[in-house]
């Protein structure tokens, strides 16, 4: 497999033909749409409104967490519930919009997201905001890979493809900056159910400006795979749910393993389904390509890396520094500001060096952030931290835009629909196993150490575990005898920055694995490189 230097559609758009294109992308020589750009920045509110929603939802846990009174356990659902639907229904969704449209897809998606948005603004316990996290993950399955889809298709100039899906991708970050910011403004004044008021603005825009300035689309011909999707939908429900519930309440628990055979059992039948149907939802032979499989593997790794060093660095900055929303979001912007700026001269440095050296530089840098977080103590300031933010971002801003680049770029123009929705759900994937991983590691490893801490303090066990129950549920020690409080004060930093420098070790090894992975196997260059693309071994 090679990245095309040019790439044409199928079929040329007539001047005669319906507004709603036929063809999956117009041929290259074809006149492109007129208001392009703006149709870009419409569907990039439909992208950031949905990453907004991520870093907000984890910058207000602490507020979640105190409010509701849930434990760690169940907070890990308040983010994860998200994450499951999208990665379940990413890929039925992208083959929807293949069949009825790509802008009517999208705004659907947008929609339903706002509609969940205003579910978690009215939710007055957990399960409520959990299922409302859920109703907006329906709503980002269909808006992510339509959205890359309309790009795609949109821009067939190769150089404009690549800065439009590399603006694309940068939104994701700028979602990402800004859900902070959001969150710990409106946290500062108002109660956690504001900060999902902000989506049912941004969607509403999205929805207004999507019939003016983004055009229709569908593939010509496209036709459903519906056992596909079924099949497709369980595999990814069953192992997303696996992951997630397995790391909260152990992986030997018997609904984790009749999770694991529904997963064997429908990934077994999806192969059989999808390798003998003559128009698969997944063409499962673009795997067969080393190099194509890679550059999934770099889109779930890396945002298994930035979600999860996200995470554990707001847990950190709440339990142990005992910063205040505003001033979280204020201290992973560094992060998040160095990821939009990489990024967004991301498309420069793919031309210049190509898909491989950007892929093992990126995932190297995220490595070293992440070690460099080891240095933190239980005690030091953020002055220790940043430079590991810094780093970890920087890296994250050389992967997203390229590696989305390099799938959508690889498969031929009828199959970009598909792979806008593998790549989304490979990253969605990451997005899931980052919090669920890194942070269960972190949540129990706390446990166990906080628990040992206290006993070798001579407190009594009974009452250590009464600790420790509290202390998972953001619970403080001011309610405790002045002694046994001081013992806690020093217990639970020290307890927590250990945990959490493992689960960032852990998460350090997974990167540069990934990295050695992609400088062995990726060999891509970009369409519109100066040099010529060399085949992929």
């Amino acid at each position: 497999m090679e990245i095309r230097s040019q790439v044409a559609a199928a079929q040329p758009v007539s001047p005669s033909s319906s507004p709603t294109s036929s063809a999956g992308g117009p041929a290259h020589h074809a006149k492109q749409p007129e208001h392009r750009w703006l149709g870009l920045l419409v569907v990039c509110l439909g992208v950031m409104m949905t990453f907004i929603n991520v870093t907000a939802t984890i910058t207000s846990l602490g507020s979640l967490q105190q409010d509701l009174r849930i434990s760690t356990h169940t907070l890990v659902w308040i983010t994860s519930a998200y994450s499951l639907a999208v990665v379940s229904l990413v890929m039925s969704a992208g083959t929807l919009a293949d069949l009825i449209g790509r802008r009517r897809v999208f705004m659907g998606g947008a929609v339903v997201f706002a509609a969940g948005s205003l579910g978690a603004f009215l939710a007055g316990s957990a399960g409520t905001l959990i299922a409302a996290q859920a109703v907006m993950g329906v709503g980002g399955a269909a808006i992510l890979p339509a959205s890359l889809t309309i790009v795609s298709t949109t821009f067939t100039d190769p150089h404009e493809r690549t800065t439009a899906i590399s603006a694309w991708a940068a939104c994701s970050g700028l979602g990402l900056a800004a859900g902070p910011l959001i969150a710990g403004a409106l946290l500062d004044h108002y109660s956690w159910h504001s900060v999902f008021l902000t989506n049912l603005v941004i969607g509403a825009l999205a929805v207004a400006l999507s019939p003016v300035f983004v055009q229709e689309s569908k593939h010509p011909s496209r036709r459903l795979d519906l056992s596909g999707m079924i099949l497709g939908t369980l595999v990814l429900a069953s192992a997303t749910y696996a992951i997630i519930q397995g790391g909260a309440t152990g992986y030997t628990r018997t609904p984790i393993l009749v999770a694991y055979v529904v997963f064997a059992l429908s990934l077994a039948l999806f192969v059989r389904v999808e390798l003998r149907h003559h128009d698969p939802m997944l063409d499962l032979r673009l795997f067969r390509s080393a190099s194509f499989a890679a550059v999934m593997g770099v889109s779930a790794t890396s945002l298994f890396g930035f979600v999860g060093i996200a995470l554990i660095s707001v847990l950190y900055m709440q339990r142990v520094t005992h910063a205040g929303p505003l001033d979280v979001g204020v201290r992973l912007l560094v992060m998040f500001a160095s990821f939009v700026a990489v990024s967004a001269i991301a498309p420069r440095l793919v031309r210049r060096l190509g898909f491989t050296v950007l892929f093992a530089v990126g995932l190297g840098l995220m490595g070293a952030g992440s070690l460099l977080l080891l240095t933190v103590g239980p005690f030091d300031g953020y002055g220790a931290m940043w430079p590991g933010l810094l780093v970890a971002g920087a890296g994250s801003g050389l992967l997203v835009a390229p590696s989305t680049a390099a799938a959508v770029s690889s498969v031929p123009p009828l199959q970009a629909g598909m792979a806008a929705s593998a790549v989304n759900m490979s990253r969605q994937l990451g997005n899931v196993m980052g919090p669920s991983v890194l942070g269960t590691i972190l949540t129990s490893h706390f446990s166990n150490n906080l628990h040992d801490r206290l006993v070798d303090a001579d407190l009594p066990s009974r009452t250590a575990d009464q600790i420790v129950a509290g202390a998972a549920h953001g619970g403080g020690g001011s309610s405790l005898p002045a002694p046994v409080a001081r013992i806690v004060a020093d217990a639970v930093p020290r307890a927590f920055t250990d945990a959490m420098h493992l689960s960032l070790l852990i998460g350090a090894i997974a990167l540069l694995a990934m990295g050695v992975v992609a400088a062995l196997v990726v060999r891509q260059r970009v369409p519109g490189a100066r040099t010529t693309a060399s085949p992929t071994r």
